[in-house]
């Protein structure tokens, strides 16, 4: 069986003991993907102008 190594300490193996699922601002919270800690302002959009649903209009 393969050793899986903790990702916050690449010395050691993991543990199991869940501080890598900590959130980084509320120590008593467990992360939920917020995205607060990365202070991120703007969000990634995509423009979509055609929805194709015949295989055979699809062009490679």
């Amino acid at each position: 069986m393969e050793k899986i190594m903790c990702v916050l300490d690449d010395e050691k193996e993991c543990e199991n003991c869940m501080e890598c699922e900590i959130c980084d601002l509320d120590d008593t919270k467990i992360c939920d993907n917020c995205g607060k800690c990365l202070d991120v302002k703007d969000f990634v959009s995509i423009k979509i102008d055609k929805i194709i649903t015949d295989p055979n209009e699809y062009k490679q």
